[in-house]
């Protein structure tokens, strides 16, 4: 018979707290709001920016290996115009990014 250690409920419990608190990490801060109402504000920025760039930002599925030079130049300028304007808008709204 295998005996089995059972391991402390707080032990449990802090483990997972930090896994957590890992995973919620947006990388952007406003010390005027709770930490959680930045995954909600992030998420709105992401939609506004994918609303202000339309269908031609949209990746097809498989064009992410195209060997088209094109195609690729298209998705990196996409890309950044993208991540810029996220930034705007976690901008406008107080925050600031956190490395």
């Amino acid at each position: 018979m295998v005996m089995r250690r059972r391991v402390p409920a707080p032990v449990v419990l802090a483990v997972l707290g930090a896994l957590a608190a890992c995973a919620g990490d947006t990388g952007w801060v406003n010390p005027l709001l709770p930490k959680e109402q930045a995954g909600t504000d992030l998420a709105a920025c992401r939609r506004q920016a994918e609303d202000s760039l339309g269908p031609s930002a949209a990746m097809a599925p498989g064009d992410e290996r195209t060997g088209d030079p094109m195609k690729l130049a298209d998705q990196t300028r996409n890309g950044k115009r993208f991540d810029a304007l996220v930034a705007s808008c976690m901008a406008a709204k107080g925050y600031r990014r956190v490395k």
